[in-house]
């Protein structure tokens, strides 16, 4: 590698802040159903475009949800099923999150 590409990863590195912590909850609805709620994503990020993602690929139904009742003015995202290890780990993949950065709460 050359002296600019080294530059142009620091300057990446810089541009890019973890000082967030995003949360994954699973909330159960009744016997059999859940919901997984994801709190914390920054603003920065297209949360339309990742939950259409989501939708797609884990085959369930989900929203945003601007004040949550439980989680305060924090957006919130929710969706329906246990998604939360495939959610940490496309975080992590898509270099949205660090690991440490994500936080997954059971029931």
């Amino acid at each position: 590698m050359t002296d600019n590409q080294f530059d142009n990863q620091n300057e990446f590195d810089e541009m890019v802040n973890f000082n967030f912590v995003i949360h994954i909850h699973l909330k159960k609805r009744s016997a059999r159903k859940t919901q997984t709620i994801i709190v914390g994503i920054p603003d920065e990020f297209d949360l339309n475009k990742i939950i259409r993602f989501w939708k797609k690929q884990f085959n369930c139904t989900g929203g945003i949800i601007s004040k949550d009742e439980d989680y305060g003015d924090q957006v919130t995202i929710r969706l329906t099923g246990d998604n939360r290890q495939q959610i940490a780990k496309f975080l992590v993949e898509e270099g949205i999150a660090l690991q440490d950065n994500i936080k997954v709460h059971g029931i």
